[in-house]
């Protein structure tokens, strides 16, 4: 990702101890649900819900049953709406 990409990208609503460049990353949603596929035009599946993911933290703890190794934890909020619903 380019640097001024990240330096626009407001992180001031994730909490976490993970550093400021990770959190830039991760809080930019778009980048891991946009599509660059040949020919797509219109939207892809799931496209209205990713873009109300918000991510509200990005943490980096010791493994409980692994001490010697890290693990990422990553939390998001979603409003559900409509669209979310579950068809039965």
């Amino acid at each position: 990702m380019r640097a001024e990409v990240l330096a626009a990208q407001d992180i001031s609503h994730v909490s976490g101890n993970a550093p400021d460049e990770v959190k830039a990353v991760i809080s930019n949603t778009s980048i891991f649900y946009a599509h660059n596929l040949k020919g797509v035009t219109g939207p892809i599946f799931g496209e209205a819900i990713t873009k109300r993911l918000a991510v509200t933290e990005v943490s980096v703890e010791k493994k409980a049953e692994e001490p010697q190794k890290t693990e990422g934890r990553v939390v998001c909020e979603l409003t559900v709406e409509e669209d979310v619903r579950l068809c039965a």
